[in-house]
């Protein structure tokens, strides 16, 4: 950690003294500020002016650039590696960019750890005190003060979450404060997702004050804020109580449900029972599938990452439920990188959590993952870019499927 600190200072030296940092002068005063400030090693009122910087001008690189350079400074390296990754995203090519893409290669988080909003740093426990009720702390959106972390040390040994038969999205019944809602389970979501709107409409008040951060999906290469809010949230028989939920300025997509909630599971799906049944890791019926096809995957910040043959050419995708469209989502430039033909594809249009998008959905030969072989599938390419393709339910449908995250495997059974 200490090297790579070495590294983000020599490359802040640099930049604040070369053409890259002089975009100052034609900014924004919260931008120029924010780096000046950075310079100066103030990093706790840098990334506040920054982040003002960024959502006032959310076309400028170089300040989210300078945003993840003054996270990572504050030790909130996970949040500093969604800003990076988000400049990879959105603005390739730029400087901003291929300083961004240095510094990710240099970033080791554990394997399934997500984003700081889900997976806060633990507080040190106390002499005496149990791993399994330490304490994590979450900023409060626009403050300081923190709230009382989530347990994992009551969760059941088992249980089982039904989702709404017939649909391509796996929607489940859930409560936010006692209040009920219906969510999509989604493995390509960090962790819970809900806008400010939907809050309304259930009887809660949203959080206010200056958001926590910014956020990016996949319908779109746009922003949008968001607040973290605390809240007891049920599924099923599984309850955790002052849980992070991410809160959207606006939602115009039903609400995501996403790895952060089972984090402390392995879990299986079952379309044809409409069932969801999770194991509690280290419980004595916590046991992987010793039957059916096998695919493994790596974890990528909060993402599950396969390896994807599109025409016998293989490509990293993100192993993604939410994907009820096709059986692969991607952008442009997945396009251009495989050598894929658009020329009979149809517009489409499509709505997720930071609005709407458009592309073309069209034909692919062949696509493989793992044993797992479909020909002439749908694949849908977006015109904004996507970061990697999303691999939907559409290819491994008709399949019983089993997260085994302590092995990192992803068994198939057919059924």
């Amino acid at each position: 950690m200490k090297k790579l600190q070495a590294k983000l200072l020599v490359f802040l030296v640099l930049v604040l003294f070369s053409g890259f940092a002089r975009q100052a002068a034609m900014a924004g005063e919260e931008y120029t500020q924010g780096v000046k400030l950075l310079g100066q090693k103030r990093f706790d009122e840098a990334t506040k002016l920054l982040k003002k910087a960024v959502t006032n001008e959310p076309n400028n690189s170089n300040a989210l650039y300078y945003l993840a350079v003054g996270q990572h400074y504050q030790g909130k390296t996970a949040d500093a590696l969604v800003n990076y990754q988000l400049i990879l995203k959105k603005f390739p090519g730029t400087d901003a960019a291929n300083r961004a893409a240095q510094v990710v290669g240099s970033i080791r988080l554990a394997p399934g750890t997500t984003d700081a909003q889900w997976y806060p740093k633990a507080a040190t426990a106390g002499a005496g005190t149990s791993t399994q009720n330490s304490v994590r702390t979450y900023a409060g959106a626009g403050s300081s003060s923190s709230v009382r972390s989530y347990s994992s040390s009551n969760l059941p040994d088992q249980a089982t979450i039904f989702f709404e038969k017939g649909d391509a999205e796996l929607k489940v019944d859930c409560y936010i404060n006692n209040r009920p809602i219906k969510m999509v389970f989604d493995t390509g979501a960090t962790g819970i997702v809900v806008g400010k709107n939907q809050l309304q409409e259930m009887g809660i008040r949203p959080p206010e004050g200056e958001p926590t951060g910014q956020s990016g999906g996949s319908s779109n290469a746009s922003l949008q804020s968001y607040w973290l809010m605390p809240a007891d949230v049920k599924v099923g028989t599984i309850q955790r109580q002052n849980f992070p939920v991410k809160v959207l300025s606006y939602n115009s997509a039903p609400p995501l449900l996403g790895q952060s909630f089972i984090q402390d599971f392995d879990y299986s799906i079952d379309r044809n029972a409409g069932a969801i049944r999770l194991r509690k890791k280290g419980s004595s019926s916590s046991g992987s599938a010793g039957t059916g096809y096998t695919v493994p995957f790596t974890w990528e910040g909060p993402k599950m990452v396969v390896n994807v043959e599109v025409n016998g050419r293989p490509y990293p995708m993100y192993f993604d439920t939410g994907n009820s469209a096709s059986a692969i989502s991607m952008g442009m430039n997945d396009v251009k990188a495989l050598n894929l033909s658009t020329d009979e594809g149809e517009a489409v249009s499509h709505t997720g959590v930071t609005g709407s998008g458009s592309g073309l959905k069209f034909k692919v030969k062949r696509i493989k993952m793992g044993p797992i072989e479909k020909y002439n599938c749908d694949v849908t390419a977006n015109y904004s870019s996507l970061g990697k393709p999303l691999v939907g339910q559409d290819l491994y449908e008709g399949y019983e499927y089993t997260v085994d995250n302590d092995r990192m495997v992803i068994h198939f059974i057919r059924r």
